[in-house]
């Protein structure tokens, strides 16, 4: 009871973000809204890269008076009916401010807030004509930025106790990372190198994960070509995606609705979902896209020239992961054709890969329509089409053994105020495609039907109500169950503009998903039934801007889970946050945690403040409190600095975690330093 009384009072401070928002703030509300719903596994795989998609696009905003729809499909809140409007818009007479994109038909309050952060306004710039001579040309525009960042663990933890014959660590707890970028309108240039917590690094060169490319850009037809490490991301991702993506959670209109970012420099740390090689995009209203990959993998070896399928982990920190470091080769090549119409686009992508090494699928029965083999092909058709004010979208891919996928959806306006999401997708079981990523409840386009219904409504300028209805099923087994398994997950928000600096939302999901458990039968054999899996969550925040210094938010949220034949149990977390910002060189952002579960699976998730392209979605289970504190400090122009302590307490535990990550006691902290040198 006093710990129930201590979180009802912390939760009587508000906290908030109201119009005042600097464009961080918005970036950062983004991506909260985007990945907190999201599972700590699926946000982590493309967590990093869609962090890093939106930074970088708040730091180099779209002119909406230059910008193309390809440009403006690239921003939040735009889908291709806005794009279009706002072409039509701009060709009666330029923008001469921001909130002018009020005036377009289809951008509303909601819409308008999301795509903000990541435009701008300016004239029509002409053309150097000596393009390819004159270094004022490549340089226009022109960023150059040095990262580095330092982040470890303060507690020991077991595996730099193991000696490195017994499965120890070989390096040091620090995770540190460096990168050089030179950007500018037509030139892309980076190097990023990485070293996770426990691998060994020996001199500048001696980094466990490299990235580097040279690219150049907006040069007339041809759009963009890339020497070294470069994402592809084209049509409702099926065939080809690997920039990371929006999936279900508060936004529920547009993100079903994948905006194609094509082909793109890569210059993030995560060490998986991306090619290495060459890629070149060219053409105007017939666009051709080519594109050539050879990068070694990491996969376990079964016997002779046979693995598993390749390691998304990225970690080469023990001697066993560091004997199967980069001991497969995959070999990709394919292509893009997309065709601009006056109702939309129309596109056709494929691509081929082999592998060095034969591919064995695993034993379990959720891997019995893996792939395995050397090579595997996936070729597929896309298209978005205006009819009216409505949008309809699709694709259909086929994978090598002859297994299909598909996706359709529509987004429409019911009213003035209303929006409608529609979709539907069917991914056979046996469906391969290593680089896709379409929308579902998996994190892989197989093995998956559904139907998603989305609505959002803007009762006035202080009210609006968004829900979705997410109904799928699995025709075969996957993981943790032998048998085909069916679900639901429901979503339903209320937003409020209490008052002119104070906002708050209701929150409440539930999903009821198939729950395999066994019974012995009359005869004494064991036999598998279905039950049902129920996760239920309401949370409530409260957002207040105090004063231009200082703002506050509160939350509060309780989790009951319950499976087949088992007793309910509950979770609970609350937290105050504080935000202080003395002057325009400094800031400091503080969080405390409460939080009581009653197991894992009533675990509760909480976006934090990190450093710059740093994603954090913690999980926090069992009984405890969270702390961290986050310092901005830009001395001069050219320089940020940020510094992260946090501090987890879980109560009357001996040992946190699990295997190496384990830490004798109850606490585990981290640190995390940044130093960011910007020049332009």
């Amino acid at each position: 009871m006093k710990r129930l009384g201590l979180l009802f009072t912390l939760f009587l401070i508000p906290f908030g973000i109201c119009g005042q928002d600097s464009t961080a703030a918005l970036v950062e509300r983004q991506l909260e809204e985007a990945f907190e719903e999201l599972d700590n596994e699926d946000s982590g795989k493309t967590g990093e890269q869609l962090t890093e998609f939106l930074e970088n696009l708040a730091a180099n905003p779209v002119n909406i008076n230059e910008a193309g729809v390809d440009e403006l499909l690239q921003i939040p809140g735009i889908n291709l009916i806005t794009a279009r409007a706002i072409l039509d818009y701009r060709s009666q007479k330029p923008f001469e401010e921001i909130e002018e994109l009020r005036e377009v038909s289809g951008i509303g309050l909601v819409s308008f807030a999301r795509m903000s952060p990541y435009v701008t306004i300016g004239g029509t710039q002409s053309r150097i004509r000596n393009l390819y001579t004159h270094p004022a040309y490549w340089l226009d525009g022109n960023k150059t930025e040095v990262i580095s960042r330092y982040q470890q663990t303060i507690q020991e933890q077991e595996g730099y106790v193991k000696q490195d014959s017994s499965g120890g660590y070989l390096g040091n707890p620090v995770k540190y990372y460096q990168r050089f970028r030179l950007q500018s309108s037509h030139l892309s240039v980076n190097l990023t190198q990485e070293k996770d917590a426990g691998e060994t690094l020996n001199g500048i060169n001696g980094f466990d994960f490299n990235s580097w490319h040279f690219g150049i850009q907006n040069n007339g037809k041809l759009k963009r070509f890339v020497v070294g490490d470069y994402s592809l991301s084209v049509g409702q991702g099926l065939v080809l995606w690997t920039g990371g993506a929006f999936g279900k959670g508060r936004e529920v209109i547009s993100t079903i609705d994948k905006n194609e970012r094509g082909l793109r420099p890569y210059s993030s740390a995560q060490e998986t979902d991306f090619f290495r090689g060459i890629a070149a995009t060219y053409g105007d209203r017939i666009e051709i896209t080519g594109f050539y990959s050879n990068r070694p993998r990491t996969a376990s070896v079964i016997n002779g020239d046979t693995t598993s399928f390749p390691s998304s982990s990225g970690f080469h920190r023990t001697e066993s992961e560091i004997t199967k470091r980069n001991n497969v080769n995959q070999q990709t090549y394919g292509g893009r054709f997309r065709f601009d119409t006056r109702t939309g686009y129309w596109g056709v992508s494929g691509y081929s890969t082999q592998f060095s090494s034969f591919i064995e699928k695993g034993a379990d029965l959720s891997d019995l329509f893996d792939f395995h083999g050397r090579s595997n092909s996936v070729i597929g058709i896309d298209y978005r089409v205006l009819i009216g004010q409505s949008l309809i979208f699709g694709e259909l891919a086929r994978s090598e053994n002859s297994a299909v996928g598909g996706i359709a959806g529509l987004q429409t306006s019911i009213s003035d105020n209303a929006d409608l999401a529609l979709l539907f997708r069917n991914y056979e079981k046996d469906f391969q495609s290593f680089h896709g990523d379409g929308f579902g409840e998996r994190s892989t386009p197989d093995n998956e039907r559904g139907v998603y219904f989305g609505v959002a409504h803007q009762l006035n300028h202080k009210y609006r109500l968004s829900a979705y209805f997410d109904q799928y099923a699995f025709e075969a087994p996957v993981s943790g169950t032998t048998q085909p398994t069916y679900g639901y997950d429901i979503l339903g928000l209320i937003e409020a503009k209490v008052i002119q600096d104070l906002n708050a939302y209701l929150l409440i999901r539930s999903e009821i998903k198939d729950d395999e458990y066994f019974v012995v039968n009359d005869a004494g054999r064991e036999e598998s039934l279905l039950g049902e899996r129920k996760r239920i969550s309401i949370r409530i925040q409260t957002e207040y801007q105090v004063s231009r210094k200082i703002r506050l938010r509160s939350r509060g949220e309780v989790v009951w889970y319950q499976a087949t034949g088992e007793a309910q149990q509950k979770g609970y977390l609350m937290y105050q946050d504080l935000r202080v910002i003395p002057n325009s060189k400094l800031q400091f952002d503080a969080r405390m945690t409460l939080f009581d579960t009653e197991s894992f699976d009533t675990r509760v998730y909480q976006f934090e403040n990190d450093l710059l392209y740093v994603l954090s979605n913690v999980a926090l289970s069992e009984q405890g409190q969270r702390m961290y504190v986050v310092t901005k400090y830009v001395p001069v122009y050219w320089l940020q600095l940020w510094l992260k302590y946090g501090v987890t307490l879980v109560e009357d535990a001996q040992i946190i975690s699990s295997g190496l990550s384990e830490i004798k006691g109850n606490t585990r902290s981290q640190i995390g330093i940044q130093a960011r040198v910007l020049l332009r």
